[in-house]
């Protein structure tokens, strides 16, 4: 029967066509039958979810689930049918679903949130011996939720496997650690591809950091300048010690600061001395925490990065080890050494810094064109001969100069020293990622065998007893996530405490006084010692992460070996991530404080009058600067805890899937043949495929 176009009424609408609030109930009548068959769907593929609260009981048979969704897919299609009836289609769909997962893993985050101590309290008295357990519960969820975030917003959009792909373009033989890519991929081992992204991270980032440190006018800005061929530093000015300089290579001359409370802030490069020096910013009231510009210079762009970084001072000379945390992470340093002057305690404070940290150092003196070529000669042999009898190693000490006229000095240092330390910094780096690729491979192999073992132990086989390691996973990752809390608080409290601070400085000053016979207290002396108590401060909280972090890392070693995993964190590597905390600068210098009439009165008066000057002298002031550092400190600290936690949680997730997997609680394995063959095929691959390092080709 041939068809016919639909007669047209003449108010515009065809024969049989519903009026608009009518197609509308149409509509969203056939969207809600949809939903509710999805939920059909989802009941009858409960058998094969992995959820363990499990809500129904499947009585229905694989071959009649078969039947009820054919039944399902005639009702959609009919759905469609009745639309098409009224000329309508289904609604394009409008919501991502990235968006959609990741608004359900913030109600995930918030639901999680409200199981810590503080909100179950609401409920009755949690038990001591419970809090710290059910803090890891917290942070164990938690690591997982941002975990998947990470996936959803950044992988999703860079692809792992695609970052593989261009790294083999690039010249790198990364074979094996693609292969466990798709290995992992493939059974939904998701507890490795944190360590697979790291990696991934580390061969892309092909720099090498070169940090110079030396004392204020050593010369440090003149010679990176010569360096670059370009006046990029501003030089004849103090620098603030709590601004360190990066400069990378850019197809342009840019600058970038990044501000305490987080901003960042392109800037001219002409401002740079308003932001970093202490005369354009005095006392970094402006909470500047670091600097970075791009310099078009073709030694950069190589991948060197040059850090300038101010020097260390009295933390240097008194080479107490909590001071390393100012260093920053970097793969070699130069210490510049002024020719104008010589060797002193804070030159080699920093050296002992240096190789208590261990980074390699070379040992320049700069501005070596004031001497002439004998005095040269002996004052290069006299800072070796120094440093071998206070450090106990063999320095070579390079003479160079930032002059144009020594230009071919400084170009023989950077092409036969600083180069040949690049490449083979750089050797090094890669084979540290071929050892690392070498011990993921053994752990996916154990989490096959794990899981081809289960699948195949017989009923009634005992299970290993995992409990107790999965209670100290536990503890660890409780007590690193509640870090966050507690230096939050303990810097928000400081910043709002200069009393406390002027305090220790009167204690500090009426001891001196018993010690010294002068009658007043020099204000450098002042000044010294606000720096050391703020210092102090910070040494204590740091030296607090530095100890769970080695407790986490004690405890990981421990379960690893138990587990029969090699692949295990490093201490180096935790290390690094504690490096660079922001410098306390105070630039204001209290007066001097005349305290001889106050010093025969006794230790109560002396302390009183001391704290009376100091309040009135500088306590405004302090109290800003405190604020400010306090500010600094908070974003430094969540930024580097925020690495420590995902750098052991990226260990911590992986052995309690492995318990999991031992304990029989996760659900079994479905391809085992699969499992077979890519547990047999990573076996063999030394044999059959080549080791696996990471090097350049030629």
């Amino acid at each position: 029967m041939p068809q016919h176009e639909p007669e047209e009424h003449a108010e515009g609408r065809f024969a049989g066509e519903l009026n608009g609030p009518q197609q509308n109930r149409l509509r969203v009548t056939c969207h809600y039958i949809d939903k509710l068959l999805s939920d059909v769907e989802h009941v009858l593929h409960q058998a094969t979810s992995q959820s363990p609260f499990p809500r129904y009981i499947i009585d229905v048979a694989p071959a009649q689930v078969r039947v009820v969704e054919d039944y399902i897919r005639q009702l959609r299609a009919q759905l469609l049918r009745a639309l098409a009836w009224q000329h309508m289609k289904p609604n394009p769909p409008d919501i991502p679903a990235t968006r959609a997962v990741l608004t359900n893993l913030a109600f995930i985050d918030i639901a999680i949130e409200e199981l810590r101590p503080s909100y179950m309290r609401g409920s009755g008295a949690v038990p001591d011996d419970a809090v710290d357990e059910l803090n890891g519960v917290v942070h164990e969820l938690r690591s997982l939720v941002e975990g998947t975030e990470r996936y959803l917003r950044q992988e999703l959009g860079s692809n792992l496997e695609s970052r593989l792909r261009k790294l083999e373009e690039t010249g790198y033989d990364v074979t094996l650690l693609r292969a466990i890519e798709e290995i992992v991929t493939r059974h939904g081992l998701v507890e490795f591809r944190p360590r697979i992204a790291s990696l991934a991270s580390r061969l892309e980032d092909d720099s090498l950091e070169v940090a110079l440190f030396g004392r204020v006018s050593s010369g440090k800005s003149s010679l990176l300048n010569a360096l670059l061929g370009a006046d990029v530093l501003p030089v004849g000015v103090n620098p603030i010690t709590a601004v360190p300089t990066k400069l990378r290579y850019g197809p342009a001359l840019r600058a970038a600061v990044s501000y305490g409370d987080g901003r960042n802030e392109i800037v001219p490069i002409e401002q740079l001395a308003s932001l970093v020096t202490e005369q354009g910013n005095p006392g970094n009231l402006r909470n500047v925490v670091r600097a970075l510009v791009e310099v078009p210079s073709r030694r950069l762009k190589e991948g060197i990065v040059l850090v300038d970084t101010p020097g260390l001072g009295s933390l240097a000379r008194s080479g107490a080890a909590e001071t390393l945390a100012y260093l920053p992470g970097c793969d070699l340093a130069l210490l510049l050494i002024d020719a104008g002057t010589t060797l002193n305690e804070e030159d080699i404070g920093t050296l002992r810094l240096l190789f208590e940290a261990g980074i390699p150092a070379l040992v320049l003196l700069s501005k070596s064109d004031l001497l002439a070529e004998g005095d040269l000669h002996r004052a290069v042999r006299y800072i070796e001969e120094q440093l071998q009898n206070e450090l106990g190693v063999g320095i070579h000490v390079h003479a160079v100069s930032s002059i144009p006229a020594a230009s071919v000095v400084l170009d023989h240092f950077f092409e036969r020293e600083l180069l040949p330390r690049f490449e083979q910094a750089r050797a090094l780096r890669e084979a540290s990622v071929a050892r690392k690729i070498g011990a993921l491979r053994e752990s996916v192999m154990a989490a096959l065998e794990t899981s081809l073992d289960r699948a195949k132990r017989e009923p009634g086989k005992s299970k290993p007893d995992t409990q107790e390691m999965e209670t100290r996973l536990r503890v660890i990752t409780g007590e690193i996530g509640e870090l966050s809390t507690t230096l939050s608080h303990a810097w928000l409290e400081f910043g709002e405490s200069p009393e406390r601070v002027i305090d220790q400085v009167a204690d500090m000053a009426v001891r001196w006084s018993h010690s010294e016979s002068t009658k007043g207290i020099p204000a450098v002396q002042l000044s010294e010692w606000l720096h050391d108590v703020v210092q102090e401060f910070l040494a204590r909280r740091i030296e607090q992460v530095r100890s769970a972090a080695d407790r986490a890392l004690t405890t990981l070693h421990q379960v690893a070996q138990e587990l029969g995993n090699t692949e295990t964190p490093s201490a180096e590597e935790l290390e690094r991530i504690l490096r660079d905390a922001p410098r306390f600068e105070f630039a204001t210098l209290p007066d001097e404080v005349h305290a001889g009439r106050w010093k025969w009165m006794g230790d109560g008066v002396l302390r009183s009058a001391i704290r009376s000057h100091l309040r009135q002298n500088v306590g405004s002031v302090l109290k800003e600067e405190l604020h400010q550092y306090a500010r600094a400190l908070s974003q430094w600290s969540e930024q580097t805890l925020k690495k420590i936690e995902a750098f052991l949680n990226s260990y911590a997730d992986a052995y309690r899937i492995q318990i999991h997997r031992l304990s029989g609680f996760s659900k079994g394995a479905k391809d085992l043949p699969g499992i077979e063959q890519d547990l047999n095929r990573l076996r063999r691959w030394r044999a059959e495929e080549g080791s696996g390092l990471v090097k350049k080709r030629a």
